[in-house]
């Protein structure tokens, strides 16, 4: 079976996959934690309108580059939530907070079990058979 960090092509180079490693995500997470908490209220808005375009940008860059299945959902997502986040920064609607949280959960759910339930034994970067 083929390495999926690997692909050879026709010069006979091995192009390896750059996925967002682990502490990039969690660094986003923080930003997003950090700014709900410690910014004024006049910038916070449209610094995690940057945290969630940030996450949804970071999701494409990892579908393109290894092709997780969830990512193709989370990604688009991810941008929803930032557009959501400028509706509520500028006024035009406003949601509590639980319906962010709601969506993302939701989201998560939705793109992480699509995975599980159909990409799982096809082999993705989570799962390599034999």
């Amino acid at each position: 079976m083929e390495d999926n960090k690997q692909r050879p092509i026709e010069s006979g180079h091995i192009v390896r996959h750059r996925e967002i490693p682990l502490w990039g995500w969690l660094a986003v997470v923080a930003y997003m934690m950090l700014v709900d908490n410690l910014m004024p209220s006049e910038y916070e808005g449209w610094a995690l309108v940057a945290g969630w375009f940030g996450a949804g940008t970071m999701c494409l860059a990892n579908f393109s580059s290894c092709g997780r299945y969830h990512c193709k959902i989370t990604g688009p997502g991810f941008y929803g939530l930032g557009i959501l986040a400028i509706l509520e920064t500028m006024g035009v609607i406003n949601a509590p907070g639980w319906v962010t949280w709601t969506a993302l959960i939701g989201l998560l759910a939705v793109g992480f079990g699509l995975e599980y339930r159909y990409k799982g034994k096809e082999g993705t970067c989570y799962c390599n058979p034999p």
